[in-house]
């Protein structure tokens, strides 16, 4: 037997119905973010690795994502670069739109490692024509990995590890070619590159002191190339040699090893080591230090001279009683004059009060 119902409770129900069913249907409708890496193999200390974070947005985005990365000990993460991948999927009914984003991670030691949980930023709307957006703040969970030292590096410590990596050398002129002599200069340049490794990670390049030569670094220029997706990183070193006298100077052989990731083996560069010959410059005089410091020494010698006799002269002015009497006149007027205070305080002691 069907139950009858007052209109009045019927519309009360069915309004109850409109006005409570879309608030908890958007509450449900909450932002999302998954992190893993993105592969399973084997990692190795100094490769690039890479960090996949999701953000799904049950609707729209609306804003750029803000990574608030963390600085985990033994840890580099470099934020996303380029744009991220967009798609879309549905979760329990819900559709959301899905960014896939890359983060560049890089262990500098052995073993486990622990990405800590961080926060990421962004703003989406339900619908497209939405005036509002809603901002968005997901926390990643915590993901860990375990990187090995490549067989035969341990003793290198800090190694890359990549695939394709270039180290070229130039120099400007060649010391091989050109005749050298004191004052002459050469430039050196030295230049990283290598796929999937930030320009950051490549070693500095640290010229050995000369006597004889001198040495002058510039600021290296680090950079990154991104196309489609795809990151080449690179370092460049410009070192310039200035010949400061005649002789023969050697400047020494430089090995650099890396971690091949096709070949599994380490592999070296070698510069190889520069021999010069420099000769004399008639041009370059050297300088005789008796001559070069005499001059100097004779101005200091004259300024002294000065002073001792001008204090002498003005001990035996101050010593006549005229000039004595007026230059005490003279003084008194900018002696300070004390007066009394208008509201003047009784005569205490010294409390915190008076110090205000």
């Amino acid at each position: 037997m069907m139950t009858q119902y007052p209109a009045r409770v019927i519309c009360f129900a069915l309004a109850m119905m409109l006005v409570f069913a879309p608030s908890q249907g958007i509450r449900a409708q909450e932002a999302k973010v998954r992190a893993r890496m993105d592969s399973q193999d084997a990692a190795y200390v100094g490769q690039k690795l890479t960090l996949v974070v999701d953000l799904m947005a049950p609707g729209f985005f609306a804003s750029a994502a803000s990574f608030d990365l963390p600085d985990p000990q033994g840890l580099i993460l470099m934020p996303p670069v380029g744009s991220p991948v967009v798609s879309s999927e549905e979760v329990d009914g819900v559709s959301y739109t899905v960014q896939r984003h890359e983060v560049s991670v890089l262990a500098q030691r052995p073993g486990e490692s622990v990405i800590p949980s961080f926060t990421v930023r962004f703003q989406y709307k339900h619908a497209p024509l939405d005036k509002d957006a809603v901002p968005a703040e997901v926390k990643t969970p915590e993901v860990k990995f375990t990187a090995t030292q490549p067989p035969g590096t341990e003793k290198l410590g800090m190694v890359i590890t990549a695939r394709n990596l270039e180290v070229k050398e130039t120099w400007n002129p060649d010391p091989g070619k050109a005749k050298s002599k004191a004052g002459d200069a050469f430039t050196r340049t030295i230049t990283f590159t290598a796929p999937d490794v930030p320009g950051m990670m490549f070693p500095p390049f640290h010229a050995a002191p000369i006597d004889g030569i001198g040495i002058y670094p510039k600021e290296p220029e680090v950079q990154d190339h991104s196309e489609r997706g795809s990151l080449t990183g690179e370092r460049k070193d410009v070192v310039t040699y200035a010949l400061q006298r005649a002789g023969t100077f050697t400047i020494p052989a430089v090995r650099f090893t890396w971690w091949d990731l096709d070949s599994k083996s380490a592999r070296t560069v070698d510069l190889p080591a520069r021999t010069l010959t420099v000769a004399p410059n008639p041009a370059m005089p050297a300088l005789q230090p008796s001559t070069a410091t005499a001059p100097q020494a004779k101005s200091i010698s004259r300024k002294a001279e000065l002073v001792i006799a001008s204090l002498f002269a003005a001990l035996v002015v101050f010593s006549i009683p005229r000039v004595r009497r007026a230059v005490g006149q003279f003084v008194a007027l900018f002696r300070p004059v004390h007066l009394q205070p208008l509201n003047p305080r009784p005569s205490t002691k010294y409390s915190g009060e008076d110090a205000l």
